[in-house]
């Protein structure tokens, strides 16, 4: 997976696009230092993401930020 495009929107949230998901906008918010998915907009019931993708999803745009040491931290993981 890779990380096609990615902005800046309201409310201290990211937009993100990335090839596996293409039609999908996931919106991400800053918590602890890092950054985790908060929702998803233009999801189709055939193409769903699961956990993993999920995961690597928040990895590369920390990752592209610079917030991998603390993604890498959290206390979920």
């Amino acid at each position: 997976m890779k990380l096609i495009n990615w902005s800046y929107a309201k409310r201290y949230n990211i937009k993100a696009t990335f090839d596996e998901f293409p039609h999908v906008v996931v919106l991400f918010r800053q918590i602890g230092g890092y950054y985790f998915i908060y929702s998803m907009k233009g999801l189709t019931p055939e193409h769903v993401p699961g956990r993993r993708e999920y995961v690597q999803m928040e990895y590369l745009l920390n990752k592209e930020l610079g917030q991998l040491d603390a993604y890498l931290r959290r206390k979920s993981r």
